[in-house]
């Protein structure tokens, strides 16, 4: 019965990515009503992170900042729905990369790398780039508690070529394809908090914050260059992407240096386009005890 309804849910969701983007943008207008308005979800939590990100704006700034934040929320909603549909010329006209030959001019040396994007505008749509990509493209993911909405969303990501793996599996994933002499492009979302234990911190934002070292440690492992994929809302529906070198030879980085210059651009785009990161996330939940990195 569960399965059939999930099925029936799944299938109501992909006749609505069927609709054109002007109706899109109007539910989302209703959606960001109940969402900021009727249901107050994570309120409290967006405030209080932005309020300690940005001391310097006053309680009525930071309200506004939180506004245009719900708004693009209830949009990034209806974008992800629309990934299930959406053509390959659509997007190509929505989500633009800017620099598109660097990446080209360095994967045509045969070398692997792997590329870092934060939380910030758009982060779904990447997959969309991965079919015009001359290798394999490994994506990073969360494996989700629901197993019907993980399966629907790893399928709807994994239909333009992309190879989905747990974050568990990285490791063995990109170290297997060297030693197969693949060439491969790894990407992940590698700004979500960390297990403190498990962490290097960074202040970022004003904050004593954890970050994922992973990342870092598989560069240094594999001699993989590492780039910041810079990812701007233009307008609604409408992204610029810029990819940008962190580290061609990681070895040669300082410790933690790959880490705190994700950090610093991050940091970066946030300060520039305040209201498209994804500040619902409880990104500041632990805390950082004395003598930790």
């Amino acid at each position: 019965m569960k399965t059939t309804l999930y099925k029936l849910f799944f299938g109501f969701v992909n006749l609505v990515s069927l609709l054109p983007f002007w109706i899109l943008h109007r539910i989302s207008d209703i959606l960001y009503f109940l969402i900021y308005y009727v249901v107050g979800y994570r309120k409290k939590l967006v405030f209080r992170n932005m309020q300690n990100s940005f001391p310097e704006k006053s309680d009525s700034e930071i309200k506004e900042i939180m506004k245009q934040f719900y708004q693009h929320f209830a949009d990034l909603l209806i974008e992800s729905v629309k990934s299930s549909t959406i053509g390959q010329k659509e997007f190509q006209k929505r989500y633009h990369v800017k620099n598109w030959d660097k990446l080209l001019e360095f994967l045509s040396t045969g070398k692997s790398l792997i590329v870092l994007s934060p939380h910030t505008g758009n982060w779904e749509w990447v997959f969309a780039l991965v079919h015009r990509i001359p290798c394999t493209v490994y994506a990073i993911y969360q494996t989700l508690m629901n197993p019907y909405v993980n399966t629907y969303i790893k399928d709807t990501r994994q239909r333009y070529g992309a190879v989905m793996i747990s974050r568990k599996e990285t490791f063995g994933k990109v170290l297997g394809s060297i030693e197969n002499k693949e060439q491969t492009l790894t990407w992940m979302a590698a700004d979500q908090a960390c297990k403190p234990n498990k962490a290097t911190w960074v202040k970022f934002l004003g904050q004593d914050t954890t970050f994922h070292g992973g990342y870092e440690a598989l560069a240094k492992q594999t001699g993989q260059a590492v780039y910041f994929l810079d990812i701007k809302k233009v307008k609604r529906s409408y992204y610029e992407l810029d990819f940008i070198l962190i580290a061609e030879t990681p070895q040669d980085v300082p410790e933690r240096g790959i880490v705190k210059e994700f950090a610093r651009l991050t940091e970066k785009r946030i300060e520039e386009d305040p209201a498209y990161w994804l500040w619902s996330h409880n990104r500041w939940k632990h805390k950082r005890e004395k003598n930790t990195f």
